[in-house]
């Protein structure tokens, strides 16, 4: 028996939660199998009935005393939260230490990959998965959490015995409406801690004294545990690092932010009583997370695909392969319909003053114009630039336009596997997309 708030999931046997958002599909959720009704409104239905202050309160109360049982970690952050999750649920099977990951990539349970509408689901959902980790045996649940799901109560309940923030810049405007909001979201979790009450913070973000919480373990990286000296060399990065003692690993992450991404991760997993020693010992078997500076070699070109959505992002990217010995950077890159349209000339100014050449381009317009879009990015690109509105098209020009040791930069997307266009998503990959050219490419060549 499973509980649900949507009646679509209900099978039978489950219990039905009904509030004023969802009292109208009660009819459905009886009609898929639902043997109980749990309602927080005055109304009595014709199968057992139990009426209740808080369906959250019940849901919690019935779930808890075997999900809260987990270890929990919790990420947020404009970006990063990913690849940090990520990186800590690959050093858990290092450890041999059973873990599930919840994040926009998926929910990661054992060899089970499911994918997931938000980066952070709806209570319901996520407390079954919870209850499906634990049914697992897992020992630990690593969960990006988003400032949507913080402001809308979607992780109700739970407590993390650790926390991080990667970095705050401008994002999901459209929603918060203020970087005030935006941030006093985020600060929600900093609330949420337990047991170890570890808080992982990052000096580079100009936020982070905001989330400083003196009830928690607050560790600074830059601070705390400081940077003494990187050096990027072709296949692999060294990185030398000193808290107490110093310490040398070598990671085949790309970039200063992974740098920083993989150090959230390890000084968790060390601060929770994990084998740092292993972890550091493994660092060059982590990888990226699928669509996160993903590497294809064509010719004497690099090609890398990567998620980055915002001015923050693509920044970063975008100063990271500038470092690769490159005869030019091209790169290819949109903004998603019905978002935050303040960001959106600031995306094009830093991708073209970073760019030996630009293709803007269509992401996921949804319903909104896509030449309303592009125009709004146009204000602040320069002259070294094109405009492609099909995306397939987009990637093939600048594959095209890759002859010696260029680096094409396809941005936005990353791991998605479809796009949005008015009120239909089609299947759509910028990693297949751009192998499926090569590969035509290669054999018009030979």
């Amino acid at each position: 028996m499973r509980m649900y708030m949507n009646s679509k999931c209900i099978k039978k046997g489950d219990y039905f939660l009904v509030d004023k958002k969802n009292y109208n599909y009660v009819k459905e959720a009886i009609s898929n199998g639902a043997s109980k009704i749990i309602t927080e409104l005055d109304s009595t239905y014709e199968i057992e009935t139990i009426k209740v202050k808080s369906i959250k309160d019940y849901l919690y109360n019935a779930y808890f005393d075997k999900i809260g049982k987990m270890i929990y970690v919790g990420i947020t952050g404009t970006n990063g939260k990913t690849t940090t999750c990520y990186l800590m649920h690959q050093m858990a099977k290092t450890l041999n230490i059973k873990s599930a990951y919840i994040g926009t990539i998926g929910f990661y349970l054992e060899d089970k990959i499911i994918n997931l509408d938000n980066t952070t689901p709806s209570m319901d959902v996520l407390y079954n998965m919870l209850l499906d980790a634990y049914e697992k045996g897992v020992e630990i649940i690593f969960m990006e959490v988003s400032s949507h799901a913080l402001k809308q109560k979607r992780i109700y309940g739970l407590l993390f015995d650790a926390i991080a923030v990667t970095n705050v810049t401008r994002d999901h405007l459209d929603y918060h409406k203020s970087m005030k909001d935006y941030i006093n979201s985020k600060k929600k979790l900093i609330n949420m801690t337990r047991k170890k009450r570890i808080c992982i913070l990052n000096s580079n973000d100009k936020y982070y004294k905001r989330f400083i919480n003196k009830e928690n373990k607050n560790i600074i990286i830059g601070k705390d545990i400081k940077i003494k000296k990187i050096v990027m060399l072709p296949n692999e990065t060294k990185i030398i690092v000193k808290d107490k003692n110093k310490y040398t690993f070598k990671t085949n992450l790309v970039g200063l932010f992974n740098v920083y991404n993989f150090l959230m991760a390890y000084t968790i997993m060390k601060s929770l009583g994990y084998d740092a020693d292993l972890i550091l010992k493994n660092a060059k078997e982590f990888i990226e997370p699928p669509g996160r500076m993903q590497k294809i070699c064509y010719k004497t070109n690099v090609i890398f695909i990567d998620y980055a959505h915002t001015p923050d992002a693509v920044l970063n990217v975008l100063k990271t392969v500038k470092k690769i010995k490159n005869k030019g950077i091209i790169t290819i890159i949109g903004c998603g319909g019905n978002r935050d349209k303040t960001k959106r000339p600031i995306m094009g100014k830093i991708a073209c003053k970073n760019s030996s050449y630009v293709i803007f381009t269509n992401d996921n317009p949804r319903d909104e114009n896509e030449k309303d879009i592009i125009n709004d990015i146009l204000k602040g690109a320069k002259s070294n630039y094109e405009v492609i509105y099909d995306r397939h098209e987009a990637i093939k020009k600048g594959i095209m336009l890759l002859d010696d040791k260029k680096i094409l930069m396809i941005l936005g997307k990353g791991h998605e596997d479809y796009q949005i266009i008015g009120d239909k998503k089609y299947d759509f990959s910028d990693l297949k997309e751009a192998l499926k050219i090569i590969n035509i490419e290669t054999k018009q060549d030979n």
